[in-house]
């Protein structure tokens, strides 16, 4: 158990479980419903093939730094039955290569010798509801991003309250909710199918397309996927309209 884990609050009954969320562009959707998978590709945090999840929050933004109108480059978020997981590689509070990569997080908010394996959870969603019950109490807090400590920390606890003090940060600077956003990380392909796949968010253009359509009934037996208007600008802007529309799914 990492010493993050060791501090946190272990019962968790009160928190019901949410859904995994896997967020791509289309052109990886076409090719996600030819084989029914999502596959591992090669991480440069931990150097191997590696899928990322976030739990409960669709936080990815894509890397495109352009305007478009190109459908090959609108947002797809996949929301997954996080009951029918179990073999996850691992898990963290936070963004792991916003932890690795961005300056910023581990300068403000960490001690420069901190380490990402002191913050690494056990490999069960249960890890991930004692990050909500001990940080947030609820999962309506986690969901609205605003931190409710359910605990007092001993000032020796440095990781819990690292990372305290980088959730409830609200100065500008170049960190986004990802750095608050618990991500679980697969190490094998994941199989799609109407169990695995809950509902998808697609562009609203997609809905009028009867094989774009025609495969959601197919193989996910999705008459009815949530959708967002588009425009002509960079794909990281529909991320308000995603998260929009996946925060209405839960309520209903």
């Amino acid at each position: 158990m990492s010493k993050f884990e060791d501090v946190l609050i272990s019962e968790v009954d009160d928190i019901i479980t949410l859904p995994l969320l896997h967020t791509c562009d289309a052109y990886s959707l076409r090719n996600i419903l030819e084989s029914m998978t999502l596959i591992p590709k090669k991480c440069d945090v931990f150097s191997i093939d590696l899928l990322y999840t976030y739990y409960g929050l669709p936080s990815y933004r894509p890397h495109v730094e352009k305007a478009t109108t190109n459908p090959a480059y609108y947002m797809i978020c996949l929301i997954l039955e996080s009951d029918q997981f179990n073999d996850f590689h691992k898990i963290f509070p936070f963004d792991s290569g916003a932890f690795e990569k961005v300056p910023e997080m581990k300068e403000r908010f960490f001690h420069h010798q901190s380490s990402i394996s002191e913050y690494e959870l056990k490999s069960t969603i249960k890890s991930a509801k004692k990050v909500i019950k001990t940080f947030y109490d609820t999962n309506d807090n986690y969901l609205s991003q605003n931190p409710q400590i359910s605990k007092k920390f001993s000032q020796f606890d440095f990781e819990a309250i690292s990372y305290s003090n980088l959730i409830n940060n609200s100065t500008d600077g170049l960190l986004d909710d990802r750095a608050s956003s618990i991500e679980i990380i697969f190490d094998k392909k994941i199989e799609l199918n109407k169990s695995t796949v809950k509902q998808i968010i697609i562009p609203n253009c997609f809905k009028d397309d009867i094989k774009i359509m025609s495969l959601l009934k197919d193989n996910f037996d999705i008459d009815n996927p949530l959708g967002y208007d588009t425009f002509r600008g960079n794909p990281k802007e529909y991320f308000g309209l995603i998260r929009s529309e996946y925060l209405n799914f839960l309520k209903n």
